[in-house]
C-alpha cells in the first residue's frame, strides 16, 4: 500500500530501461489503487501500445473507463476486446457491469442471470445485479441483493458506497428551500417524505411566495398594489405499481390575501424501456407569476408529456409537450426538443453539449397580469457540466445562448442563461443544495 514508493521504484526502472513493460503496467495499476483514474487510463494507453494482445491489461483498463463514466466507449473497447480474445466470461461479467451503471438494466440482468449458474457466491456478479435491479426500479430486490453482496464482503468500502447509493434513495427525508430574485419574486418552503415501504411514500410541504413589482406597472394588482403573498400547503402519495409504471397524487389548498384556492396534481410515470422515461401530469395551481394575476385569482391547469430517450450511450433527446387552460378563458401550447451528446467523462469532469428548441403561444392576452404572446420561440447552443469534488459533493453548471422571438418583435434578439448548483453532501444524512442563476 505505499504507492509512492512503488511510483517512484517504477520510475527509477524506467531510467535504466525505458520503455520496460512491467513497470509501465505497474503504473498504470498503481494509479488506479491511488484513484487518480485519469492518469491510470493514459498509462494503460502507454502500456497497450506497446503490448496489444494483453487480455488483462485491456480489461483492466475497461474497469477505468467504466468508473469514469465513459460507458460507451467502455463498450468500444469491450467489443473489440471480444474479437481479439473471444466471447469470454470477463468479457460478459465487465459488460453487464457497463450495462447495469449506464442505465441499461435488462441486457444487463440478463447477462447475470446467464453467468449465475455457474458462478454462485460471485461478488462481482452481486454488486453488478445490485446496480441493475436499482435502475430497474424494482427496489424490494436491490436491497434483498444488497444483502447478499454485504454478506459476501462485509465491512468493505466498496459495499459501503453501494449501500449508500442503493438506500439513500429509498429513505424518508425532510427539506428546506428557499430562493429570491430581486425584481419580482421570493419563495421559501419545507417538503418531506415518509417512505412506507420501497414502493410507497408519502410526501407534504408547505411554501409561500411574495410576490412584488415596481408601481405603475402593467403587472401591479387592480387597486395599483405592488406586491402580494401566496399560501401553499399539500399532501400526496406515491406508488411504483410495476418497474415500468409509478403513480402519483397531491391534493392541496393555497391562500392569496383570503381568497383560498384548491390545487392538485395527478402524475404517472413510465419507462416502458431503459431507453425511454415519460412523465404525464396534470395540475391545477394559482398562476402566481405577478401580484394582478395572483389577485385576480387566475388558475392554470397544465397537463404536460415529458420524455428523455437515451438512444444509445451517448446521446439523449429530452422533449416536452404541453396544453395549459386559464380560467380567464386562455390556452397555451408548449414545445420543447433539447438533444445533448456526452463529449468528456473524466475523473473530475463531465460535459455534454447540444442545441434546444423552446416554442409557446398563447391564444390571446387578455392583459391579467402575465406574459402571453401568441408565438414564442428560442433556439440555443446548450452546455451541461458537471465537476466532481468528490463522491458526496459535485458543481454542475449549465449555459444556453442563442437567438429569440416573439409575435411582437420585428427579428430575433440574442438571449442566454447561466446557472451553477452546488450538490454537498449527495449520500449523507444532511445535504445541501445551493443554485443560482
Amino acid at each position: 500500500g505505499d504507492y509512492e514508493m512503488a511510483l517512484d521504484s517504477y520510475r527509477r526502472i524506467l531510467v535504466l530501461a525505458p520503455g520496460d513493460p512491467g513497470a509501465l503496467l505497474g503504473i498504470a495499476r498503481v494509479k488506479y489503487w491511488q484513484s487518480q483514474l485519469d492518469d491510470s487510463k493514459l498509462a494503460y494507453l502507454d502500456y497497450l501500445g506497446q503490448q496489444p494482445n494483453v487480455a488483462v491489461a485491456w480489461m483492466e483498463y475497461i474497469v477505468v473507463l467504466t468508473e469514469l463514466g465513459d460507458y460507451a466507449r467502455a463498450i468500444e473497447v469491450l467489443e473489440d476486446y471480444r474479437q481479439r480474445f473471444g466471447d469470454n466470461v470477463a468479457y460478459r461479467k465487465q459488460k453487464a457491469r457497463v450495462l447495469a451503471w449506464a442505465e441499461r438494466p435488462t441486457p444487463a440482468l440478463a447477462l447475470v442471470d446467464e453467468l449465475a449458474p455457474s458462478l454462485r457466491d460471485d461478488y462481482e456478479l452481486g454488486y453488478t445485479r445490485t446496480i441493475a435491479l436499482h435502475y430497474a426500479h424494482r427496489p424490494r430486490e436491490a436491497l434483498a441483493s444488497l444483502a447478499e453482496v454485504a454478506r459476501l464482503r462485509p465491512d468493505s468500502k466498496e459495499v459501503t458506497d453501494l449501500a449508500r447509493f442503493v438506500r439513500t434513495p429509498l429513505r424518508s427525508n425532510v427539506g428546506y428551500s428557499s430562493g429570491s430574485d430581486d425584481v419580482s419574486l421570493r419563495h421559501a418552503g419545507v417538503r418531506g417524505e415518509i417512505v412506507l415501504n420501497p414502493e410507497t411514500r408519502l410526501f407534504g410541504g408547505a411554501d409561500q411566495q411574495r410576490i412584488t413589482t415596481v408601481s405603475g406597472s402593467a403587472f401591479a394588482k387592480p387597486d395599483g398594489g405592488t406586491r402580494i403573498s401566496y399560501q401553499r400547503t399539500w399532501l400526496g402519495v406515491r406508488h411504483r405499481v410495476s418497474p415500468a409504471l409509478s403513480l402519483d397524487a397531491q391534493l392541496g389548498g393555497g391562500r392569496a390575501e383570503g381568497d383560498s384556492r384548491f390545487i392538485y396534481e395527478l402524475g404517472a410515470d413510465l419507462q416502458p424501456t431503459d431507453e425511454l422515461a415519460m412523465r404525464l401530469a396534470r395540475r391545477q395551481d394559482l398562476f402566481a407569476v405577478s401580484p394582478r394575476a395572483a389577485k385576480l385569482g387566475i388558475e392554470r391547469r397544465a397537463n404536460t408529456v415529458d420524455a428523455s430517450w437515451m438512444p444509445d450511450l451517448r446521446y439523449t433527446v429530452d422533449g416536452r409537450l404541453g396544453y395549459d387552460t386559464f380560467s380567464d378563458g386562455n390556452t397555451r401550447w408548449q414545445a420543447i426538443l433539447a438533444p445533448r451528446r456526452a463529449f468528456v467523462r473524466s475523473q473530475r469532469l463531465n460535459l455534454d453539449l447540444g442545441v434546444s428548441g423552446r416554442w409557446f403561444g398563447y391564444d390571446q392576452d387578455p392583459g391579467n397580469g402575465y406574459y402571453a404572446p401568441s408565438h414564442y420561440q428560442r433556439y440555443a447552443l446548450t452546455a451541461f457540466t458537471y465537476w466532481k469534488i468528490r463522491d458526496d459533493d459535485g458543481v454542475s453548471v449549465t449555459a444556453s445562448a442563442g437567438p429569440y422571438k416573439d409575435n411582437t418583435m420585428s427579428g430575433f434578439r440574442s438571449g442566454g442563461d447561466l446557472v451553477a448548483e452546488g450538490f454537498f453532501g449527495l449520500y449523507r444524512d444532511w445535504f445541501l443544495d445551493v443554485k443560482a442563476g
